[in-house]
């Protein structure tokens, strides 16, 4: 399901969705460093925060009696929906390779679903779109036996899955193989040209993908409607803010749906719809692994480093990945700006100097952080924990979108679900689709 109960239409949830946006804006339209330079905080009214341990172990926020918060929730509960739950079946990971819990998690849970789906769609032969170094296709292999393809872009990941193969698999070369291409919505004739070669006896086969990063999902999609053989698709989406951006800054692939596209000039899509709205929707629910403590003081002292950036006329430029080592800095701020000073580079804003670097002034940052009131900690982690909860409706928003794009196509069996346990995958929805 993912259409609320209360709503007649998908024009009605879509309507109903942009107004709820438009009005708490001011808690995801903008990139979560911006948090103190854009005063985000003083927006959300409430008064009463001190009579309250926000930062205790038990503490719920439906325990704050305001206006601003029920006002909040009775809005968001008509837009909430829930999937069924996961069931746990103890799947057992057929390949003997040393991968997380999760991935392996993930690997059996979506071979079974596919098995489930060839079976029911009468498919002898699955697609796998970003194979990667093969795993999930040996295992697809070894629990039914299927023809699989696997389209890998990454030279090393194509090159790595075939050695793997050759060393620990031998017994699938017949009938799993690998092909280096990069998939786009075109690619339809290029998988039908590799399917006829590689498995000429394909009667009709499964397009999947795990974790179908930014528009990969839509071309799946679509490459599922173009071909014929295509029997059926399952597919778990991801990285919904990554998604192509054109020359005038509008998403290819969002909206999809002529519902929601309907809808989209008249309540201001093109303002709510944007990269921090799909950068939320992707965000895993992460409030319970992790403490209030370490989210509001990694929050903070991120923005504290872009209020100093701009205040010096500045932008900071990654130097790494991980520019600073969370974990092992106990929220001690002077610390966090020993390892920003390596992790990120200072480069001034005008442009007869925007190769210049500039050096940190640590007791500055510091002076910026000293001034920082308890308030401000409290109201963070309010805006955290909001942020959490709105979380879920987002992502649905996304995801009816396409479900609506595929329906409007004439493909009437459709649907999102939830096939792994979102306690160990966050990113725990699949979509099923069959002609």
């Amino acid at each position: 399901m993912a259409l609320p109960y209360g709503f007649a239409s998908p024009t009605e949830y879509f309507k109903e969705c942009l107004i709820f946006l438009r009005k708490y804006q001011h808690l995801f339209n903008f990139p979560n460093t911006d948090l103190l330079l854009r005063n985000v905080l003083d927006k959300i009214d409430i008064d009463c925060l001190d009579d309250f341990d926000i930062f205790a172990d038990d503490f719920e926020i439906s325990k704050i009696r305001c206006s601003y918060l029920l006002d909040f929730y009775e809005n968001l509960s008509k837009l909430k929906v829930k999937y069924e739950e996961f069931v746990n079946k103890d799947l057992e990971f057929l390949i003997d390779v040393p991968l997380s819990v999760k991935k392996k998690h993930e690997i059996a849970y979506l071979a079974e679903e596919i098995d489930l789906l060839c079976k029911e769609t009468q498919c002898n032969t699955v697609v796998d779109f970003g194979s990667g170094l093969g795993y999930l296709d040996q295992q697809i292999f070894k629990k039914a036996g299927y023809n699989v393809l696997g389209i890998e872009c990454n030279e090393s990941h194509y090159v790595g899955a075939k050695k793997r193969q050759r060393k620990y698999h031998s017994d699938s070369i017949e009938r799993v193989k690998y092909v280096k291409h990069s998939v786009t919505e075109d690619s339809y004739t290029n998988i039908n040209e590799y399917i006829q070669d590689k498995f000429p006896s394909c009667n009709g086969f499964c397009i999947t993908g795990l974790h179908a990063c930014a528009d990969l999902t839509i071309d799946a999609i679509n490459i599922f409607l173009k071909m014929e053989k295509a029997k059926s698709l399952i597919i778990m989406p991801c990285c919904y803010h990554r998604i192509f951006k054109d020359e005038s800054c509008k998403f290819k692939n969002f909206p999809l749906s002529d519902a929601l596209k309907d809808l989209y000039d008249e309540y201001s899509g093109a303002d709510l719809l944007t990269v921090p709205f799909l950068r939320l929707a992707t965000q895993p629910q992460n409030i319970c692994k992790e403490k209030m403590e370490d989210l509001v003081f990694n929050l903070l002292a991120r923005a504290v480093l872009q209020v100093y950036s701009l205040k010096h006329n500045c932008r900071l430029k990654r130097n790494k990945r991980k520019t600073v080592r969370l974990k092992s800095i106990g929220n001690n701020f002077e610390e966090y700006v020993q390892d920003a000073i390596i992790g990120y580079t200072l480069i001034k804003n005008e442009i007869a100097e925007e190769n210049k670097r500039q050096e940190f002034d640590k007791e500055y940052l510091y002076s910026i952080w000293r001034k920082i009131p308890q308030e401000t900690f409290n109201k963070t982690a309010i805006f955290i924990l909001l942020q959490n909860d709105l979380q879920p409706m987002f992502e649905n928003f996304v995801l009816y979108d396409r479900l609506l794009y595929l329906q409007e196509k004439g493909i009437r069996n459709c649907k999102f679900k939830k096939i792994v346990n979102e306690k160990i995958s966050p990113r725990c929805l699949a979509l099923l689709a069959q002609k």
